[in-house]
């Protein structure tokens, strides 16, 4: 099984990759737990869960018992997951249809295609779809009663011109998502990425509150335009409420790129403040959160808030360091030290290297990334992608009082195509998603499966 997108909606054709791996640290990771007869699953309540996507899919580990399974069976998962935080234990999650070939078990015919085929997925607590999606209404549609995108078809190929890839969700329940628009594969890198708000409580009004400002399908903030995001990354929400996004590029389509922040108070507070579901950008207020350097996270990928500081982690998808922790004001913190990574030369020719990309902190200050793990089959940069088999998540440690970190230790792998981490801790009113049976281990390719898609 492979994704049914571009290998490339996460890296431009930048060729990206992140640092060496020693001897794995800790403990192996539990097997799948797998209990039998009528017994009624639910989330820990010590500890915390890790999710993460892969291959369509949405899998999950329990700190507390080493536990793994399938949350989300393979069916179209494809992006950042977002907990709404208001006590039902729903998410959203990026999603791009399967294709037929890649045989996904919870592909047709055992599910219907979601429509439109590009959007946000609202799931439940127990991993099963609500048969609602987060989209942009728009004239595009699969068949005549399908419900209508704003993007349209490129060859037959819906997700050709925009995914949603990072996603936020604030404390009002409103859920933000960035689509990354037609980079999937091109150097320099468009400025066509979108920043889209669907509003709580239904979900069912969206505005594009950033996008492209000239050019473009059926208008200047649709695909295809200029003026935009530069393939957006995995957000967060800061303590004080505001929206940080990463972007790989630069205005220009080059390197490096930067941390924005978004001023959550310069946001609208309905679909009525977006005329023709077009935010007036003169409205937003937005500001450089980090600026990349081509030696400091020239190409940040992902941004978490750290729960155990009143600071942030911001990963590279190549460079040395690959994450490092910046304050409330975008500056190095000195008493955090970095994961390492790999330097451009080295990108892409490690067997052992890794590439963050999407990240998540658990309470006590442990970090789980993921690796998306490019590999190089040319010289230098030539024929760069994600390797199958090669995806995982991975565990860093800290030892106290300087924050020193641990080698990465793998807890899971065998992946294709992983981008994100999600922790949830359950308590306060907050209720971790979880299946309620047992489910099977999170799905690993085989080499037969791993040229399909």
């Amino acid at each position: 099984m492979r994704r049914g997108r571009a290998i490339a909606p996460l890296l431009g054709a930048l060729a990206i990759v992140g640092a060496t791996i020693g001897a794995a640290a800790g403990p192996p990771p539990a097997a799948a737990v797998t209990p039998s007869g009528p017994a009624r699953l639910q989330a820990p309540k010590t500890g915390y869960v890790v999710y993460w996507d892969q291959d369509e899919e949405e899998d999950y580990y329990a700190s507390a018992t080493g536990a793994q399974g399938q949350l989300v069976t393979p069916w179209d998962p494809n992006g950042q997951m977002c907990l709404l935080n208001d006590g039902t234990g729903r998410f959203v999650v990026g999603y791009d249809p399967t294709q037929p070939s890649q045989h996904n078990p919870g592909g047709p015919p055992h599910h219907p295609y979601k429509q439109p085929p590009i959007g946000e997925e609202l799931v439940s607590r127990t991993g099963a779809w609500t048969g609602q999606n987060l989209y942009v209404p728009g004239p595009y549609r699969m068949a005549p009663k399908d419900p209508g995108e704003d993007s349209p078809a490129v060859r037959g190929v819906y997700n050709g011109q925009s995914t949603y890839t990072g996603c936020a969700v604030d404390g009002k329940h409103n859920v933000f998502a960035d689509d990354i628009g037609t980079a999937q594969g091109a150097f320099p890198i468009p400025t066509d990425g979108r920043l889209v708000e669907w509003f709580a409580p239904s979900y069912t009004t969206s505005c594009i509150l950033y996008g492209p400002t000239t050019g473009g399908v059926d208008g200047a903030h649709h695909v295809d335009g200029s003026g935009g995001l530069s393939q957006p990354g995995m957000m967060t929400t800061t303590s004080d409420g505001d929206l940080l996004l990463p972007q790989a590029g630069s205005a220009t389509g080059g390197f490096p790129g930067d941390v924005l922040e978004f001023d959550h108070a310069s946001f609208p507070t309905s679909a009525h403040d977006c005329p023709d579901g077009v935010y007036p950008r003169s409205k937003i207020r937005d500001s450089v959160f980090l600026q990349g350097t081509s030696d400091v996270l020239p190409v940040p990928s992902g941004v978490t808030r750290d729960p155990s500081c009143d600071c942030y982690a911001v990963s590279s998808l190549f460079g040395d360091p690959s994450i490092e922790w910046v304050d409330a004001h975008g500056q190095l913190v000195p008493d955090r030290d970095s994961v390492p990574g790999e330097t451009l030369d080295q990108f892409g020719h490690s067997p052992a290297g890794y590439n963050p990309f999407g990240m998540a902190i658990a309470p006590d200050g442990t970090l789980y990334f993921v690796d998306i793990h490019i590999a190089c089959r040319g010289a230098g940069l030539g024929n760069c992608g994600p390797e199958d088999m090669h995806g995982q998540v991975m565990r860093v440690t800290f030892t106290p009082p300087i924050h020193q970190p641990s080698t990465p230790q793998v807890i899971a792998g065998g992946f294709a195509f992983p981008t994100s981490a999600t922790i949830c801790v359950e308590g306060n009113h907050r209720v971790c998603p979880f299946p309620t049976r047992p489910t099977p281990a999170p799905s690993a390719e085989t080499p037969a499966e791993a040229g399909e898609g």
